[in-house]
This record gives structure tokens, sequence and C-alpha cells, in this order.
């Protein structure tokens, strides 16, 4: 499974790097398997119990948590958000429409990516800990943005990701249920999924288990907090229990999440990209070279990359998390799409040596 090419790949980004770690899972009907290197390794520990921060591959955990909401008519997908915090009001409607829960999922309300004018505030103000930028962006100072924000962009119209957006939608669906988003996601996802081993805070085992991620100057990178906005991007957990993650959302195994998962899956919108659509949560990516579509995520922290995909009709599924470092013309061709999040390119290797690719 793992081909002279994908170890080629492998070797070239841990060699570019300091002090990297990378591992990667792979599922299918026959089973789990596992492949990788950890810097600072721990005598014992199986190679898928690592903990690992999983980054914006939270958003799809956000998004299941909508949809299992949904289910169970506690909500409407297309119910204005203003339903719930009718003090957004200004910041959440635009020419006469609302902002929905299918808006925060698919991004397509019209919100920016961050809160930048506040985000950059607190960077500055704590620039010894420039690592984890979110930890000082406090809940006090996302609800003054809501309150202050007043929507430009029209609601609908055009696909804008934004974290800011799916930080609101696991705020409000927590506060529906009456917990912390933690709790929430806890009670109503990763308990019926027996995920056991993700999580925002996390035990002291679980932290001891925490892989150790470095900046460009070799540096110790703190884990991430982001604290205002956790539903997108603050969970952690271990490559075993993705692995499970993803036999749920392949059909291997059954759980009374089950609908809720495959309405992740169905269609949502289109996006700027002709070959990219938004489930809730997942994007749903044609490749040319495959014949099936690819759903994904990807995920990065300042420390951590991540991907976390599948092909349902070939039944197979992949999860990578990397600590390398990136050179800031990789990052910019990232962002303007010219080039893939990091991870996938072996993720495709992976998916093209199992048999997938077009025939001739």
């Amino acid at each position: 499974m793992f081909s002279d090419k994908i170890n080629t790949l492998i070797k070239k980004e841990l060699e570019l790097a300091k002090k990297a770690s990378i591992v990667i899972g792979v599922v299918t009907k026959n089973g789990r398997v596992f492949k990788g290197e950890i810097y600072d390794e721990i005598r014992d520990l199986h190679i898928g119990d690592y903990v690992f921060e999983m980054g914006s591959t939270t958003k799809t955990i956000t998004s299941l948590l909508l949809a299992q909401l949904v289910q169970e008519n506690i909500i409407s997908l297309d119910e204005p958000i203003k339903t719930f915090k009718p003090e957004y009001s200004k910041a959440l409607s635009c020419k006469g429409k609302e902002v929905t829960f299918r808006h925060l999922s698919t991004h397509y309300s019209g919100l920016p990516r961050e809160d930048m004018k506040q985000l950059h505030k607190r960077i500055k103000e704590n620039k010894h800990d420039k690592d984890n930028p979110y930890k000082y962006y406090r809940v006090e100072d996302l609800n003054q943005f809501f309150l202050d924000f007043d929507l430009k962009r029209e609601i609908d119209k055009k696909w804008r990701y934004s974290n800011i957006a799916i930080g609101l939608l696991g705020n409000t669906l927590a506060e529906i249920i009456g917990v912390t988003y933690e709790e929430a996601v806890k009670s109503k996802i990763l308990n019926p999924l027996g995920m056991k081993d993700t999580f925002i805070t996390g035990n002291e085992k679980q932290i001891n288990r925490y892989v150790n991620s470095y900046n460009k100057k070799g540096e110790l990178i703190h884990p991430i907090e982001i604290p205002a906005m956790n539903g997108a991007g603050g969970l952690k957990s271990t490559m075993n229990d993705m692995l499970l993650y993803l036999e749920y959302q392949l059909g291997f195994k059954d759980s009374p999440l089950r609908e809720s998962i495959e309405y992740t899956h169905k269609i949502q919108r289109n996006t700027k990209w002709n070959n990219y659509q938004m489930g809730l949560g997942w994007i749903i990516e044609q490749k040319k070279w495959s014949p099936y579509p690819i759903i994904h995520h990807g995920g990065r922290t300042a420390g951590f990359h991540t991907y976390c995909g599948f092909i349902k009709e070939a039944q197979i599924g992949v999860v990578i998390f990397s600590t390398i470092q990136l050179k800031m013309i990789r990052l910019i061709k990232i962002l303007l799409n010219l080039k893939g999040i990091v991870n996938e390119d072996i993720a495709e290797s992976i998916f093209k040596g199992y048999g997938i690719g077009r025939t001739p």
C-alpha cells in the first residue's frame, strides 16, 4: 500500500522540516494500516495512540452535531441563526436575507474569515505566545464582534471560507443544548461513536501522549487553544480515533448517527471552484484522475497539518497528520488553491495505489 513514491514524499517532507513527525493511517474493509515517524517517540506507545491537533477537520464534527440536531427535530437547517441570537441581527442579515445554519456550515454566510482587527490586537499584546494566536481571543471578543459587525456581503451568493462562521455555529448549537461545545460534541457525537480519545481539554494521560511540534527555529510549540470558537478547530484526536471516525463515514460500522452522517455527505452548495462542492462541513471534490468524488477536509494549526478524506464507492479512507513547517511560498500557493493542502499528495498516491483511477 505504501509505494516507493509515497515513501519518497514522506522522506522529502521530513528532510525539509525541523524535528518533524508524520503519521499515516489507512482504513479499508480489510482493516487499518499505519505508517509514520515520531520525532520525540514515546517508548511502547502504538503509533495510532499519539495525540495530534485536528485543526479545521474539527469543522466536520461541528457539522455532524448540526446534522444530528436537525435529525432530532430540535432545529431546521434553514432556520435563521438570529432566532437563537437576536442580539446579532445586524451581523446576520443583509438585503432581506437571514444567515441560517446551512449558510454557516457551507461557508455561504457572507461573514469574513476572521475577526482580524481584534485577533491582531490580541497577538500584538501577547507576542511571547505568537505560535498560539487564538489563545487570547476571548469569548467576549467574539460576542462583541457579532454585536458590532454590519454584514455587507450578500448571503447565499458566494462561497467564502469562514472560521468565525463555524465558530458561531458550534457555540450556538452548544447553547441550544445548554452545555459547552466540548460537552455537546462528547454527548451527541464522540461518545455514541466510541471516540474516547478525541477532546479539547483532555486528561493527564492524553496530554502525555501529545505529539511535540516545533517552529522554524526548532522551538517547542504549545498545544493550541481556541476558547472563543472551538468548533472551528479546537479538537485533538488520535489516529485510531480518526480511523474509527472514517469507518463510520464509510459505513463499515453502524451507529445511531448513521442518518446524520450520511446527511453531511449530501451536496449542499457549489464553491468558487468547479470541481469543489460542499456537504455539511465536508468538501466534496471531483478529481480528474478519479471516477468517484473524494469527501475530505484538511486542518492546520501552528504546529500541525491534518488531512482526512475518504472515497465511499471505493471503501477507503486516509488520515495523515504531520508537524512540518511551511515556507511562505508554499503557504501562498495553498491559500490560492494553486497547490494542494499539506499531505494531500500523499493521500492521493494512496488512493491511486489502491486501484482508484479512470481507465484510458
